[in-house]
């Protein structure tokens, strides 16, 4: 299978905001709110897969617009042991987490070539200002996070590896399918074995002997770096995944 299909296109890129093209998935803004949306996105840069964005420490005084590509917001316990918090996906406020304190406790890094637009936290306040929707739509975005993590939480509890593995990529397809309605069944996913088990909580061995079994049981299968969603509901029988981006009721939005 080829990886320079349509399914790879990345259509934050050019346009003029990758966060009013997020917020639009979810409902209507006009274009003085999709300016304002644009102004967080003036500045940006490049990183190659790899390279930091912001160390575990750093003032959050900058949030950042992902535009193209793959981060990941990690932390270390005590004994050194890695945790990936988050993966961040186009559209996403990385740091966002961290807008109520004066520095974050985590390390972001790209895991593929990304382009992100830095913009001061104090920004914001123009933003919540001008427009009470946007600041709702924002609010929003971090509930159905906030309900996608609980989501996480209660299938590790369970410990199941076929489970957590299951949930790992019908959330990752779901988010990304929000942002690039050219995706049909499959995803291009940057993230190594090892980086997988540290967003799941298993060893690099534990989810590629799990990747196996799910393939043997027809939900899902591998192509390189791509994964295939082969069958939502065998996946979804093992990880009780809720699509949190359906059935919404954002009717209560205010119009400006």
């Amino acid at each position: 299978m080829s990886e320079s299909g349509p399914e790879t296109i990345e259509p934050c890129e050019d346009i003029e905001s990758c966060l009013a093209e997020k917020l639009r998935a979810l409902a209507p803004i006009n274009q003085t709110q999709a300016a304002l949306l644009a102004a967080l996105e003036e500045e940006r840069y490049e990183l190659a897969s790899g390279d930091e964005l912001f160390t575990s420490g750093s003032p959050t005084r900058e949030l950042f617009v992902l535009k193209k590509g793959w981060l990941v917001s990690e932390s270390y316990s005590t004994r050194g042991q890695r945790s990936i918090v988050r993966v961040h996906h186009p559209g996403d406020i990385v740091g966002a987490s961290q807008i109520p304190y004066a520095t974050t406790p985590y390390r972001a890094i790209a895991r593929s070539e990304a382009l992100v637009c830095p913009f001061p936290r104090q920004n914001l306040i123009t933003l919540f200002e001008r427009s009470p929707r946007l600041s709702a739509m924002l609010l929003s975005i971090a509930m159905l996070e906030s309900a996608e993590q609980e989501d996480r939480a209660s299938v590790f509890r369970r410990n199941s590896a076929v489970a957590k593995l299951a949930l790992f990529a019908q959330q990752t397809f779901g988010r990304l399918k929000l942002m690039n309605g050219l995706l049909h069944d499959r995803f291009h996913c940057p993230l190594t074995q090892s980086d997988i088990g540290d967003v799941v909580g298993m060893t690099s061995v534990h989810v590629s002997r799990t990747f196996s079994r799910l393939e043997q049981d027809g939900a899902l299968k591998r192509h390189g770096s791509f994964i295939q969603i082969i069958d939502k509901e065998k996946l979804s029988a093992h990880s009780g995944y809720i699509d949190r981006y359906e059935h919404l009721d954002l009717s209560w939005l205010p119009k400006n």
